[in-house]
């Protein structure tokens, strides 16, 4: 599919990032991608920010991703918390305490109200570990710059513009590497939880967000809930395709929804 085809359909807000009636808080954002990322920061704290920040939280002073799916929940917290709304003045102790997939959601709510197309992705970042020797679970955005013809990858969380390289691979990218055996799995993943159990996880939700799909972290597909060692073989091929179709998701667009509509087991169902 082209991109000229393609766009439209992110510039769509989805049931995840659609402000609802906070709409009009985005009415007077600034433009740039540094702005806005700065903008996003004044509204959220990282969890793993909360130790350094604790003396400056009342309050809050747990994660509240289970608090959260939606940008429009996230925009009536916020306003209950201070009624200027998406303000750069707000205190530390206003703030929402949340990961990065709601920082990516609030790019990605701002930039569609104003048309631009953007997506979150999910993957493992570098440059979150220590000496860049890991890959952590993470996710950004991909926004579509128009005078470049291009998406470039945007981490609203570090305020990191136009990612490069190997410092963020997408889920499908680590796949396959470890896979091939070029990698070894057990580099992927946060905390306890490493290996290929993560990355396969990571790659279903990849999935389903560059098909509007935004799941929450608790939410694993059919697929994601089996053990590694009980997926049979046409399930790893299916993983497989998958992640190959990842690799450009406007080419592949129409076969990623097709395999998504045809396979129950990588559908997450409340």
């Amino acid at each position: 599919m082209k991109n000229a085809d393609l766009l439209p359909f992110y510039t769509r807000q989805t049931p995840n990032t659609d402000p609802g009636e906070y709409g009009a808080l985005f009415h007077a954002l600034p433009q740039g991608l540094p702005e806005l990322c700065r903008l996003i920061k004044c509204q959220l704290i990282h969890p793993a920010r909360i130790k350094k920040e604790r003396h400056l939280l009342t309050e809050y002073t747990r994660k509240e991703d289970e608090n959260f799916d939606k940008v429009s929940e996230m925009l009536e917290a916020l306003v209950e918390r201070n009624a200027d709304g998406l303000t750069a003045d707000r205190l530390p102790s206003e703030r929402l305490l949340l990961s990065c997939r709601f920082h990516s959601l609030l790019l990605i709510s701002m930039l569609r109200s104003r048309g631009v197309p953007a997506r979150s992705r999910v993957g493992f970042a570098s440059y979150l570990s220590e000496n860049n020797r890991k890959y952590i679970d993470h996710w950004i955005c991909e926004v579509w710059e128009e005078a470049e013809q291009r998406w470039i990858r945007v981490d609203p969380d570090q305020e990191r513009i136009d990612i490069q390289g190997d410092e963020f691979l997408v889920a499908g990218d680590a796949w396959l590497m470890a896979r091939d055996k070029e990698i070894n799995p057990q580099l992927f993943g946060v905390k306890k939880s490493w290996g290929m159990p993560y990355i396969r996880n990571n790659l279903c939700y990849d999935l389903n967000a560059v098909l509007g799909n935004e799941l929450g972290y608790w939410d694993y597909p059919p697929l994601c809930q089996k053990e590694m060692d009980k997926l049979n073989g046409e399930e790893l091929s299916l993983l497989d395709e998958i992640a190959l179709y990842l690799q450009d998701p406007d080419e592949h667009h129409a076969k990623l929804q097709a395999l998504f509509s045809e396979h129950d087991v990588l559908q997450f169902n409340r």
